[in-house]
């Protein structure tokens, strides 16, 4: 009784976590186990393919460059909270804004490749 208690609270933890693509039953040494497998094998960026993003706070200047080994990348900027730019590049591009333009505030500026965030910020510009 006790192990089939385990075995139903492990089998509700992994299913109300909603990450289960395929449930396996193993069994080894007279115990069974459950197999997890996640949907999607999680990729890294390559070291050589993220891009240089500089910020020069004097001048309000934010330059992002995606490499060309690079699957190109979007930036999001926001000033207090409001989305100013949403901008998708591809690959050797290179992208420049002036957040001065924008206008006072607080900005966030995010640089991310596919759902990997790879850069982000938080300046004032006065």
């Amino acid at each position: 009784m006790n192990r089939t208690i385990q075995i139903l609270m492990v089998a509700t933890i992994l299913l109300s976590a909603g990450n289960v693509s395929a449930n396996k039953n193993v069994y080894t040494e007279g115990t069974p186990t459950v197999v997890v497998e996640l949907p999607f094998p999680h990729k890294c960026p390559k070291p050589n393919s993220t891009p240089k993003v500089s910020y020069n706070s004097k001048s309000t200047v934010l330059n992002v460059s995606f490499p060309a080994t690079s699957q190109g990348g979007k930036v999001e900027i926001y000033r207090n909270g409001v989305k100013v730019v949403n901008t998708s590049a591809p690959a050797r591009a290179s992208l420049s804004f002036v957040l001065s333009n924008y206008g006072k505030g607080d900005y966030t500026v995010i640089v991310s490749c596919g759902n990997t965030v790879v850069y982000s910020n938080y300046v004032t510009v006065k």
